[in-house]
């Protein structure tokens, strides 16, 4: 290790992130990788199934009067599966790998927004793309835990398990961090899901508001489906910075736990991954995964050792060091998308 940790238990590191220099080696040796590069329409109509399926459990729950306590368990159970996977469907957006134009992308990030009733999509499309290109940079990757999130949970199991608990809300704190003037499409998102949630209020009531609203806050804090957020980049394995999950849960939710292979190569959409990991078994199969999310989730919770500030990072400085004159951490946007 390049450092000890850091006062709030970061380990901080001088050189450049993984990936950039694992993709250039592969497509040296792999040139059929490129042939996977584009975007997967399968993407839109997933997304308008789940979609759909979302809204019309919203309206059994309210048709049928569910009692409240069933409302949460069906959530939980059903509800956070298609809310995650309707999130993962924002992130393949993100990247422009849905869709070939970047208005296309945008509006079925909009659509798989509408039964998560927060406005995710714009923001997200916004500011995601800057944890690719600057990976652990302290003040520039959004997903970094905050210094003070670091210092308040720590190795605590009582705390970790409440910061994930609240995770989808311990996001949005963060995100404040980074937060700039809303854009046209951050407004255009709000409105929209105001307007989506007073027309469902009005029309379903508040059964299928608590329904949607627990499905989502539940579907990315602690739950099986929401894992990624600890597996993807805590150091469960000294050294390594990105980590891969080859569980069925990927398949509800666009092959998101293939995370090495996605910093690897974004320009490829998450129903492709998989055979970009069988063209490079050899050099993924190297490396340390996981299986389980739930494992994941109780050995992040349940060990003294693993910490909130867990993650590999560096400075800016460092990075733009390491990195080189000429030097590229992330890709540039994927040369089928058009505004």
């Amino acid at each position: 290790m390049n450092a000890p940790r850091s006062p709030e238990g970061f380990t901080y590191l001088h050189s450049m992130e993984p990936h950039h220099r694992r993709r250039v080696e592969l497509l040296q040796q792999h040139p059929e990788i490129r042939a996977l590069f584009g975007f997967d329409r399968s993407t839109i109509a997933v997304t308008g199934v789940v979609a759909v399926a979302q809204l019309g459990i919203a309206w059994v729950v309210s048709a049928y009067h569910s009692p409240w306590w069933l409302t949460v368990i069906t959530a939980y159970v059903v509800g956070a599966v298609l809310s995650h996977w309707l999130g993962q469907a924002i992130h393949e957006t993100a990247h422009h790998l849905a869709a070939r134009t970047t208005r296309a992308n945008t509006a079925l990030a909009f659509l798989a927004n509408v039964p998560m009733l927060f406005p995710i999509a714009a923001a997200f499309h916004r500011y995601h793309l800057e944890h690719h290109r600057a990976l652990g940079v302290i003040g520039r990757d959004t997903d970094l835990p905050h210094r003070l999130e670091a210092k308040w949970v720590a190795n605590n199991r009582l705390l970790k398990a409440l910061w994930l608990g609240f995770y989808f809300f311990v996001y949005w704190a963060r995100g404040l961090t980074f937060i700039k003037k809303p854009n046209r499409a951050e407004l255009a998102n709000a409105l929209i899901q105001l307007a989506v949630t007073v027309t469902i209020a009005q029309t379903l009531g508040s059964q299928a508001i608590l329904y949607l609203a627990v499905s989502t806050i539940i579907g990315h804090s602690l739950h099986p489906v929401a894992a990624h957020f600890i597996h993807e980049h805590y150091e469960l394995s000294p050294g390594q910075e990105t980590f891969s999950y080859y569980g069925p849960i990927n398949r509800v939710s666009f092959n998101v736990g293939y995370h090495v292979e996605h910093h690897d190569f974004m320009a490829i959409p998450g129903p492709r991954l998989p055979k970009l990991h069988a063209i490079a078994q050899r050099e993924y199969g190297a490396l340390v995964s996981h299986r389980s999310w739930s494992w994941v989730l109780w050995h992040f919770i349940s060990s003294k050792t693993l910490s909130v500030a867990n993650r590999l990072v560096r400075t800016d400085e460092d990075f733009a060091r390491a990195r080189g004159p000429g030097g590229a951490a992330g890709q540039p946007m994927p040369a089928w998308s058009a505004r």
